[in-house]
């Protein structure tokens, strides 16, 4: 299992002044190579991390917003090498697809006429990209048909909030995680209708109890150093093993038991550094 983050920023001011990269994250498990959330700069930064598009075999989008979004035809492209090659798996909510009076659609006929399939999701629907079954989830965000999903391969789970604030019940998606990516857009001190904040993520880390928690998709009030104080925070409140990913951070490894992290570890001074 592999984790490659094209970028940790997101929102509006974030991706338009680009004070994090905002490209998305790439999940390699079971065989399959999936770009998630593929928005501004997916490409350019694909290519400064060693990152070959043209080897990916799905996409999955979370929801229509911009940010999330925007690089997604030209992934597409090199995922079909050119559209010259009908392959690959495109997953996403009804407006990616369909669009609506306040959405257009995401992508083209003529790209989903390259693709070998795509699929229109929502909560509780169940589909695949090879060997890695693919669950959606409920978010509660200001895009209406915003989903999460649980990847599940090889014996391993991968969960992704994607954006979206706290709910009641949110945790029973992603228990048995062995990875749990979250969209932590604010510290607890600044909490926004729609959006995860820190405390929002501290419940959900606690309740659904991952072997690993990271946080991504940072907004203004996570720079100079809070999403790495804040991620500090949340492990110390859960005994949950949680780091504030970087742009072009990498995680690579097998199952991560979930439980209490021992902070004393090497690691912990790893996510401190």
């Amino acid at each position: 299992m592999k984790i490659i983050f094209l970028g940790t920023g997101g929102a509006r001011f974030v991706t338009i002044t680009q004070a994090r990269a905002t490209g998305g994250w790439i999940l390699e498990l079971a065989g399959e190579m999936i770009h998630i959330d593929p928005g501004p700069g997916a490409l350019v930064r694909a290519k400064q991390y060693g990152v070959n598009l043209q080897k990916l075999t799905g996409i999955v989008i979370s929801h229509a917003h911009p940010d999330h979004t925007t690089d997604c035809q030209m992934v597409l492209e090199a995922m079909t090498h050119g559209s010259l090659k009908k392959k690959g798996v495109v997953l996403g909510n009804e407006l990616i697809f369909k669009g609506s009076e306040d959405f257009v659609p995401v992508l083209s006929k003529y790209h989903l006429d390259s693709v070998a399939s795509h699929e229109i999701m929502e909560p509780g629907k169940t589909a695949s990209i090879g060997k890695v079954a693919i669950k959606a989830v409920p978010a509660k965000h200001s895009e209406p048909k915003c989903l999460g999903y649980v990847f599940s391969g090889e014996g391993m789970k991968v969960g992704y909030t994607a954006d979206g604030e706290y709910y009641e019940g949110q945790e029973k998606h992603f228990r048995g995680c062995d990875y749990l990516v979250i969209n932590c857009h604010r510290p607890k001190e600044f909490p926004l209708k729609g959006y995860m904040d820190s405390e929002g993520a501290r419940k959900l880390i606690e309740g659904a109890g991952p072997g690993t928690a990271i946080l991504t998709h940072f907004g203004m009030k996570m720079m100079k150093g809070v999403a790495e104080k804040e991620a500090r925070w949340i492990q110390e409140e859960t005994g949950v093993k949680t780091m504030a990913a970087r742009d072009g951070m990498v995680v690579d490894g097998g199952k991560s038991p979930a439980g209490n992290f021992n902070r004393k570890s090497g690691l912990d001074k790893f996510l401190r550094e």
